[in-house]
């Protein structure tokens, strides 16, 4: 029986409405198809996060012709993507349209069942399993992948998710973490009661930097918290522990109000990221405000930003647009490149790739190396202007030269290549490497075939794999094949040891026998 097959006829016997309810679907999909135990714990994933209750919410729309069945399966497919990998996304999507009777998919479309393929999962997958069986290191884990952005994709909201899950089982990295982040306002609103909680809950387990957290709420206040200077001095006391309160935000705060748009900005930057006074980003935008309506191009710039991204304020990226337009005109060039790339990805306005170049070329003249690399690429790839590689090497070598982490890598690349400029593979490692040092993970990638493949020097692999290492640590998925490839055969400078490729091999979630 294929997974598809399996799914239907969970459905056919229990209704469709099964699929919104985890713990009932897992159960009836393992005693009808029990070998397919390890397929199921995709699905456990998947319906953990509401998937399921999507397909249902849409299935009247999608069956009546109102809605593209594939607009609702990419949408299911990008909320699971952080947990699963692409075949186990689809083979849950797929499975879930075709119970449901949106699409006729072949059996074979989601026929894991017994092939002998190896589907342990991600490391990404892992953790979620054990988190969710309530390992407090992974929780830990997950909401540091979350909040960093390693192996999926960054999202602030989901880290706390799985820092308050960890910390109200008593962990106590996750609660100093938590903790930050209500007091920042990063993935939850800012609230200093809820931070001080939390950081009250390590300090009790001897965390210092908590401690004296806990000290600075009590002694500035903020959201949801007066400032209480007695019970301050107390905690102090108690843990030992001194802390400077910083009188200058008074006199900030005295000068933002009587007008000084510098001040106001300032100020706005000092909640927004909570130096010298408790992070509050809804107050951030208020003041940002307050100092764009005077025209100060810095305070227009932030507030797109803010608009942006939803930080502090409804996302809205149309107003997000209308703000660098003015901070742009005013002169702002971080404005122009980013109003470029709005019109580049067409986000709150039209696209026009002509338009982003000329935008592009305008902020480059004006020294922002990001608007360099930027126009670089334009001329490298023909967007909104004629392909130049020399033109664009040119550019590429202005950015790096600024040390912009792309720029150094793209311009490695045409060295390495000879495209736009004379080949010069020293040159293209030397480029590599500097990029590559600033966390570039195409350039680290780069950089560890020039010492496998014995580019400039002796090949050296032991050097090889510690690129590719750091690579796949930030999850390069060629990176990490390369290195179980190091590890597996060795070379030159490094002996193989298959223990440490297989071991590497589990923890990608790569197919050790096809390396």
């Amino acid at each position: 029986m294929t997974v598809a097959d399996a799914v239907k006829q969970v459905t056919e016997i229990f209704g469709v409405e099964i699929i919104g309810d985890q713990k009932r679907f897992c159960a009836a999909l393992g005693d009808i198809a029990p070998k397919l135990s390890k397929e199921k714990k995709a699905f456990y994933v998947a319906l953990s996060e509401n998937v399921g209750k999507l397909y249902l919410r849409e299935n009247e729309a999608v069956l009546s012709g109102g809605k593209n069945a594939a607009e609702v399966i990419n949408q299911a497919k990008t909320i699971i993507s952080e947990y699963l990998n692409d075949d186990k996304a689809t083979m849950v999507t797929e499975s879930f349209a075709y119970a449901l009777g949106w699409k006729e998919i072949a059996a074979e479309t989601a026929d894991t069942s017994d092939d002998g393929a190896d589907y342990t999962g991600t490391v990404i997958e892992e953790l979620f399993r054990r988190a969710q069986n309530g390992d407090n290191d992974a929780c830990f884990n997950l909401g540091e992948s979350f909040y960093y952005g390693r192996g999926v994709k960054q999202d602030y909201r989901k880290a706390v998710e799985w820092y308050t899950r960890s910390s109200e089982r008593g962990d106590c990295s996750s609660q100093k973490k938590l903790a930050a982040c209500w007091y920042s306002g990063i993935g939850t609103e800012c609230d200093i009661s809820k931070a001080a909680y939390w950081y009250k809950e390590a300090a009790e387990q001897g965390d210092f930097e908590s401690q004296k957290a806990l000290v600075m709420c009590f002694r500035v206040g903020g959201k949801n918290l007066p400032p209480d200077r007695e019970r301050a001095d107390r905690y102090a006391a108690r843990y030992g522990v001194t802390v400077e309160y910083d009188d200058r935000a008074e006199k900030l705060l005295r000068d933002a109000e009587s007008g000084n748009s510098g001040a106001q900005f300032d100020l706005a930057n000092a909640y927004f990221s909570g130096k010298g006074m408790p992070a509050d980003r809804e107050r951030a935008v208020i003041w940002y405000k307050r100092a764009a309506e005077q025209g100060y191009a810095p305070a227009m710039f932030n507030l797109a930003c803010c608009y942006s991204g939803g930080i502090g304020v409804a996302q809205d990226k149309e107003r997000a647009v209308y703000y660098l337009k003015k901070a742009a005109a005013a002169g702002d060039l971080d404005a122009m490149n980013n109003l470029a790339s709005c019109l580049y990805f067409g986000e709150g306005i039209e696209e026009d790739y002509r338009k982003a170049a000329h935008l592009w070329l305008k902020a480059a003249n004006g020294g922002l190396s990001r608007a360099q690399f930027n126009y670089g690429e334009c001329k490298y790839n023909g967007w909104g202007v004629t392909k130049n590689y020399t033109e664009a090497v040119a550019w590429y070598r202005r950015a790096a030269e600024q040390s912009d982490p792309d720029a150094q890598y793209s311009l490695g690349w045409c060295l390495q290549h000879g495209e736009g400029i004379n080949k010069d593979d020293e040159a293209a490692k030397r480029m590599y490497s500097l990029a590559a040092n600033q966390g570039n993970v195409k350039a680290q990638v780069a950089l560890g075939y020039c010492y496998m493949n014995g580019q400039v020097e002796e090949r050296n692999y032991a050097k090889a794999s510690e690129w590719f290492e750091r690579a796949a640590q930030h999850g390069d998925a060629e990176a990490a094949r390369r290195l179980v490839y190091c590890r597996k055969y060795g070379g030159y400078m490094l002996l193989k040891d298959e223990k440490r490729a297989r071991s590497i091999a589990d923890q990608y979630g790569i197919d050790y026998d096809s390396v």
